[in-house]
């Protein structure tokens, strides 16, 4: 070996070296790589994000929109109520008049203000349902209790229930379901037949919220509806639009 040159050991250790340089550069590489595509998934992830934020956006706006609606409709319902009922109540000043009556009822602020109160009571009301003879318990899942009962009549809306009035040993309190609007009310009130068909809620029957004096009222219906049923047993007797109705059974009925 010449002076100056390089020895076994010496290539031996520059040959390892190199070895172990090409091996780390493989691993930075690789490494690069995975940032890279990594980096990738981050802007798609980003993307989707952005995506995301604007549908909710959107939902927002378009339950604002609905907001609105539902608000012009209940004021434009409450405007008419109220110019109808004023119009009567100017029918019957006009018509007391006319008769030479001295006593009448003013149209008064006062009045006006009750007329706006009960619009806006039966307006409530009219979103409402009544669910009688619904088994109640001690910690019990309203919600799913009356959601079984929803499905059993092909419906599920959005809605919010509540018992109502005191309890009483033995006897479920009602239970008022508070829904979006009055034609979902009237939908499912057009169903609720079908649970007297099943077992399991054979005695749970819905109705309308019903004020105090249309309470009076139908039970003085409910009475002559029994009393017709009884006298004439081979009629079917049923109550609608305020009155009780009866027509002749088919050959099926009987």
């Amino acid at each position: 070996m010449q002076p100056g040159e390089p020895g076994v050991e010496e290539v031996r250790r520059l040959t390892e070296e190199s070895a172990e340089l090409e091996e780390k550069l493989e691993e930075s590489m690789e490494t690069s790589v995975h940032l890279s595509q990594a980096s990738g998934k981050t802007l798609v992830l980003q993307q989707k994000l952005l995506d995301s934020q604007e549908t909710v956006v959107q939902l927002q706006k378009q339950l604002l929109d609905s907001k609105e609606e539902q608000l012009r409709a209940v004021t434009t319902s409450v405007k008419t109520s109220v110019q109808e009922t004023v119009k009567e109540e100017f029918k019957t000043y006009s018509s007391v008049v006319k008769s030479g009556q001295q006593q009448m009822t003013p149209v008064t602020p006062t009045n006006i203000v009750s007329v706006v109160k009960k619009v806006v009571e039966e307006e409530d009301r009219s979103r409402n349902i009544m669910v009688f003879g619904l088994l109640e318990g001690e910690s019990e899942d309203l919600v799913k209790k009356v959601g079984d009962v929803m499905e059993k009549i092909g419906e599920k809306p959005r809605m919010e229930v509540c018992r109502v009035g005191k309890a009483k040993d033995g006897k479920p309190r009602p239970v008022k379901i508070t829904l979006s609007s009055s034609l979902n009310v009237s939908q499912i009130l057009s169903k609720s037949r079908c649970l007297g068909e099943t077992a399991q809620y054979k005695t749970v029957f819905l109705s309308p919220d019903r004020s105090y004096e249309q309470r009076a009222e139908h039970r003085t219906l409910v009475v002559d509806l029994k009393r017709r049923k009884t006298a004439e047993p081979n009629k079917r007797h049923f109550i609608c639009n305020g009155t009780v109705n009866s027509v002749e059974k088919t050959a099926a009925q009987l």
